[in-house]
């Protein structure tokens, strides 16, 4: 087992709560009754539906086609009919007891099969990074075949509080982490693996350095337990030493990064021939009855993963889809899971302090705490000016909307608040002068091809008065 190389600037210690469920087996549910799948589960546009109400579709079979660049299929996890699709989601009905029938696998053929098939069977598996994210795996692989890949990160920190699953992934289904790993070196030619796993986690740390011991390409990497020790930038600077520079992607510095759960999709996906259709995921807070880790259905509503955990023992205040630094707040409690779903959390209220937010006291907490060493109080005052421009160009697209700015300020600034606002300003910004350079060229192009009509109507017509004409008695006499 090998240490970090180094420890990357800034990052919290926040509470971590993982005991809750890091001694909880994950656990399989029963089948619910309904299914609410996202057509959207995924960076790009959302998937076309392929079915239609009233279908009786099998499990595993496909439901929605991807729909241009970064858009992932998605599958049926359960035999069941189809009994609603709008423009967002797609309903099942699954029965009291559902077939255990399922569709034809992806491929039959488990010959060798070289890296471009490999990663198309990826992306006709729908499978996305199962860390959050939801980047489409397919396009990431896609990466190796433009830019020379020489290691291959697994990322097992899971430095998000509460959550635990990729914990539990690793001491029960090492194995198939090890068959993904295998995968992936494959298609991107990757020489070395680094596992990467935060030191409080020592059972998963014991129980892959085991599996690792006869696998000379392969070394686990004990992280110190460091938010957000689990984002991209810093995860391969702690393991190689390598900057990924601003703008960049990891690529670029001849790494790619999968996280566990990705890694046991793929490995069903090209072994077996199973889409994406199930994941495990961890429900945890002081509202539920029994904090646990399940592997559940995606598109199973949250109130059934509940019922079947022990169901509430209070009302939560806040619902949170992943982790409390980094998820995403709801307020429907029957809204369903998705393939980047890692948590569910139902806080209580005294787990969501709120304060009154105050001056800055300029203590530079928030300079110290940034994991991408920029200084939050620059960028604020920007943005409250509306001064987008300035902002950018001190480092704004490069932050993580981590909230470890945030989390120190003894301010209670909304710092993680404003900067979600300034970069989502740049990028409708970016659209507009996208489409406005885009309505330029096509005009320019538009005048440039009346011009030329123009321009050939006039030479035929004076190239028709320059021709000699013949008298038409002469004419008609040769006809």
């Amino acid at each position: 087992m090998l240490k970090a190389r180094l420890k990357p600037h800034g990052g919290i210690h926040p509470d971590s709560h993982k005991e809750l469920t890091s001694q909880e087996p994950i656990r399989q549910l029963q089948h619910p009754w309904r299914l609410i799948l996202p057509l959207k589960q995924h960076a790009g546009a959302p998937a076309r539906p392929v079915v239609n109400v009233g279908d009786q579709v099998l499990a595993n079979q496909l439901l929605a086609e991807g729909n241009g660049r970064f858009s992932m299929p998605i599958h049926a996890p359960l035999a069941a009919s189809v009994t609603a699709i709008d423009q967002e989601k797609i309903t099942l009905r699954v029965a009291e007891a559902a077939p255990l029938r399922s569709a034809p696998p992806l491929h039959r053929d488990l010959g060798p099969l070289d890296r471009h098939e490999m990663i198309q069977l990826i992306e006709s598996a729908g499978i996305v990074g199962m860390g959050g994210a939801m980047f489409p795996t397919a396009d990431k692989l896609r990466l190796s075949l433009k830019h020379d890949i020489d290691t291959l990160i697994i990322n097992g920190s899971e430095c998000e509080p509460y959550l635990t699953c990729d914990d539990r992934l690793m001491q029960e289904q090492g194995e198939q982490i090890l068959g993904g790993i295998r995968f992936l070196m494959q298609m991107t030619e990757a020489t070395h693996t680094f596992i990467g796993i935060e030191s409080n986690k020592p059972d998963a740390l014991q129980a892959m350095d085991t599996l690792c011991r006869d696998e000379p390409a392969i070394d686990v990497v004990a992280l110190p337990a460091l938010y957000p020790m689990g984002s991209e930038k810093q995860l391969i600077e702690a393991v190689t030493g390598r900057q990924v520079p601003s703008g960049k992607l990891s690529a670029d510095v001849g790494v790619i990064v999968q996280n566990v759960a990705t890694c046991i999709a793929i490995f069903e996906a090209l072994r077996f021939g199973r889409p994406l259709t199930h994941r495990v995921i961890t429900l945890s807070g002081d509202a539920l009855e029994q904090p646990c880790n399940v592997l559940a259905p995606i598109g199973m509503p949250i109130s059934e993963i509940i019922s079947q955990c022990g169901g509430l023992k209070s009302t939560p205040a806040r619902i949170v889809l992943g982790g409390p630094m980094m998820g995403k707040a709801i307020d429907n409690i029957h809204a369903p899971i998705t393939k980047g779903t890692s948590g569910v959390l139902l806080l209580t209220r005294s787990e969501v302090p709120r304060k009154r937010a105050s001056a800055c006291v300029r203590c530079g907490r928030c300079v110290a705490a940034c994991p991408m060493s920029l200084t939050p109080l620059e960028l604020v005052n920007e943005l409250r000016q509306d001064k987008l421009a300035e902002a950018a160009n001190h480092g704004l697209n490069d932050c993580l909307l981590c909230g470890s700015c945030a989390y120190v300020c003894p301010a209670a600034i909304p710092l993680t608040e404003f900067f979600d606002w300034g970069k989502q300003s740049l990028q409708r910004r970016r659209l507009s002068e996208q489409k406005s350079e885009r309505t330029r060229s096509q005009g320019d192009a538009r005048r440039e091809r009346l011009s030329r009509e123009a321009a050939e109507k006039e030479a035929a017509k004076a190239a028709k008065a320059a021709s000699p004409r013949r008298p038409r008695r002469q004419a008609t006499e040769e006809v």
